[in-house]
């Protein structure tokens, strides 16, 4: 598959079990980007929300 069709493994190093998700705020929205969690390699990938108010955390359930 290409890039355009799945977005899963790390170009950088071949990693193939996804991503982590890191967000920035920026200019009144946040950027959302990748990580690979195996090599560290970052993209960014151009999606933006103005929906993320804060980034206060609360603990959830773990998995």
């Amino acid at each position: 598959m290409n890039l355009q069709e799945e977005l899963r493994v790390c170009p950088e190093c071949g990693y193939e079990r996804g991503f982590h998700v890191a967000f920035k705020k920026t200019q009144g929205k946040t950027r959302i980007a990748l990580i690979c969690p195996q090599c560290g390699q970052s993209y960014r990938i151009g999606w933006t929300t103005s929906a993320i108010k804060n980034f206060k955390l609360e603990k959830g359930l773990k998995y």
